[in-house]
């Protein structure tokens, strides 16, 4: 299989750089700046960053982190832009694929390629030499937060306004509102972040809007408002239900937005995207922003607004909201109509093969988790595992969406892609299971070619002792509890320890306890020492090389060997006891990590410490050459 291209190192570009490197598919990922992060990167240098000085995520840090990737537990619930961008950074070098990033490298067009695949040419920052490859598929990260959209049309008199006017992506730090009259048109996010901030060095700060809203508070009982939702019930209960418990929530924590001078909604509660914000409505209270209808028109220095009201200004600030756009596909592949792109599940151009869409939506939870989802789907089509199902099917599902997007929100550019965080999770779920059942042999589906099993795992460590000695250590497996996070003990089922000879392992997570059954199929003295779990076909192997004087020491985790229903028993066991199989694969990884640290820490006490070399032999000394070549 052809490598894939992966466009943008964002939150969504990023999650499809892991998955990928998870599975072991080889990928190129171009980033138009000098580092990770899109639009969580402040000031970022390839010039599509809306991040503003004070920008923090508005979903808590429990649902905004990546599944495979906690954020560290000393993060507000909360977290700023530079917690967020330094997450990222973290995550990339956690995982090894920085090296696979292409920065300064923006992408320029992608076509059809004659015979299949795509010819992706892109344009280095710096030396403005472009190049050309071909891949078999084509991952579209670029997001929809970086082609700001101004009021369409422009409001009448605008062109001539004497004051100021920007649109909100450009908007930086409040400091040049210092002592003017703002104001601030939307009820977003972003413009209720920027109408309180302006609020406090402006003389005067109006909100102007459309319509009503509802504002969400960050905080609910002492809690992330967004822990208080359950997975279940956002999944099971009509929404009326979940309307009525949400109204009371918010009647009970804030009371009603029109207390606050806000109009009164004139749509249902989830029929519009929510603003959340912890600082509007204590503003709007204690008198900082003035509520107003949307603008009429300009004349001069002074904005009209649609009740008649006028008043004197000296800046506007648009958050109107983007254009979803990609100026690298020519309108023949793909044309979006008022920010409306048809797409199977999210991802898919059924027009297109090989075109997918990673974090194009507009979620009502985090991107990060639904950019997760949707790699693992488009690695399982990549890898065979999963096949899409007719044309004229994923045309049907398109039409559905859209239907029940016009049937429940407001007619809006923003209301395109709307998705529900935790059902649609489920939706991708579902999709990955009908793709499985499509790629078995019999079903007429068209399977990608298939890959010939996944890659081992691999965990290599130096240590300061001979190969005969590490390999008594290893192969008495016995002593296997002493290595292992898991393993409680591990005996021979008989005297025999050659190939061949068999052993029982009693392993425990918590009050979890689990028996294996394992064969040894290699052993080969200094050299290397393998055997197979034969309750789940997973083979474990040692490959022990000289190095100096010492050995390097490489552990394999081999699943390829696996049938059908082992797989499945792993992964409904993963998903059992470890929150789910990437959980289970990252563990894993440290697991190794630890098996090969122990184990380096008895063979170099055994050896005894050289001289002049603080800590040696003890365990204590940094790890040096441990690296992950492949995902589980």
């Amino acid at each position: 299989m052809d490598n894939v291209c992966i466009i943008g190192a964002g939150w969504s570009g990023l999650a499809a750089c892991q998955v990928l490197h998870e599975r072991g598919i080889g990928f190129d990922c171009y980033e138009a700046g000098s580092q990770v992060g899109g639009n969580w990167r402040y000031l970022n240098d390839n010039g599509m960053s809306s991040s503003y000085r004070s920008l923090h995520i508005n979903t808590s840090r429990k649902i905004s982190q990546y599944r495979s990737y906690p954020m560290p537990e000393d993060y507000p619930h909360y977290p700023d832009h530079r917690q967020i961008a330094r997450y990222l950074d973290d995550y990339v070098d956690h995982f090894g694929f920085r090296d696979a990033i292409a920065f300064r490298t923006k992408v320029v067009r992608v076509e059809p390629a004659d015979g299949g695949g795509w010819n992706v040419t892109a344009r280095h920052r710096d030396t403005g030499e472009e190049t050309t490859r071909h891949y078999g598929s084509v991952l579209v990260a670029n997001g929809h937060h970086w082609d700001p959209r101004l009021p369409e049309p422009a409001f009448p008199g605008a062109d001539a306004f004497t004051g100021t006017q920007i649109h909100s992506h450009h908007y930086k730090v409040p400091d040049e509102y210092a002592g003017k009259r703002v104001v601030v048109l939307g009820f977003g996010n972003s413009a209720s972040d920027i109408a309180v901030e302006a609020s406090t060095v402006s003389e005067r700060t109006f909100l102007s809007m459309r319509r009503g809203g509802y504002v969400f508070p960050k905080f609910m009982f002492g809690r992330a408002g967004d822990d208080l939702i359950s997975p279940f019930l956002t999944r099971v209960l009509p929404r009326e239900v979940q309307r009525w418990i949400m109204a009371a929530l918010l009647r009970l924590t804030i009371g009603k937005v029109t207390d606050f001078g806000l109009p009164k909604p004139d749509h249902k509660l989830f029929n519009t995207h929510p603003t959340v914000s912890e600082s509007l409505l204590p503003r709007l209270g204690h008198g900082g922003i003035v509520v107003k209808p949307s603008i009429s028109h300009f004349d001069g220095d002074t904005v009209h607004f649609t009740d008649g009201s006028s008043e004197v200004v000296d800046a506007v600030v648009y958050s109107t909201g983007y254009r979803v756009s990609f100026p690298f596909l020519d309108e023949s592949v793909i044309a979006p109509t008022d920010n409306d792109v048809s797409l199977f599940h999210r991802v898919v151009d059924p027009r297109n093969p090989g075109l997918y869409f990673i974090g194009l939506f507009q979620p009502l939870g985090a991107t990060t988790v639904l950019a997760e989802a949707q790699s693992h789907w488009v690695a399982d089509l990549l890898e065979g595992r999963a096949a899409l199902p007719s044309t004229e099917k994923m045309h049907r599902e398109i039409a559905r969406y859209k239907k029940k997007l016009t049937e429940r929100y407001v007619s809006s550019k923003r209301h395109t892609m709307q998705v529900d965080h935790y059902p649609y999770l489920a939706e991708l779920r579902q999709a990955r299971r009908e793709g499985a059942r499509l790629a078995k042999p019999g079903t007429g589906a068209a399977v990608a070619p298939a890959r010939a099993g996944r890659r081992p795992e691999e965990v290599s460590i130096r240590i300061e002792a001979g190969p005969e000695a590490v390999w008594d250590l290893i192969s008495d497996v016995t002593r296997m509890g002493e290595w292992s996070p898991e393993c409680r003990r591990c005996f021979w089922r008989g005297g025999k320890r050659g190939a061949g000879a068999r052993f029982i392992g009693i392993n425990r997570r918590g009050w979890v306890v689990w028996v294996t059954s394992n064969e040894v199929e290699e052993a080969e003295r200094g050299r290397s020492f393998a055997f197979r779990t034969t309750t789940n076909g997973v083979r474990w192997g040692y490959r022990l090389e000289p190095d100096g004087e010492g050995t390097s020491v490489t552990e394999v985790w081999d699943v390829s060997g696996q049938s059908d229903g082992q797989r499945k028993r792993t992964r409904s066991f993963a998903q059992m006891l470890l929150g789910g199989h990437e959980t289970h694969t990252r563990e894993l990884r440290d697991g190794m990590r630890m098996t090969l640290e122990r184990v380096r820490a008895a063979a170099e006490r055994q050896a005894g410490s050289r001289p002049g070399r603080a800590g040696e032999g003890s365990g204590a000394r940094a790890v040096e050459a441990v690296r992950v070549d492949a995902a589980a």
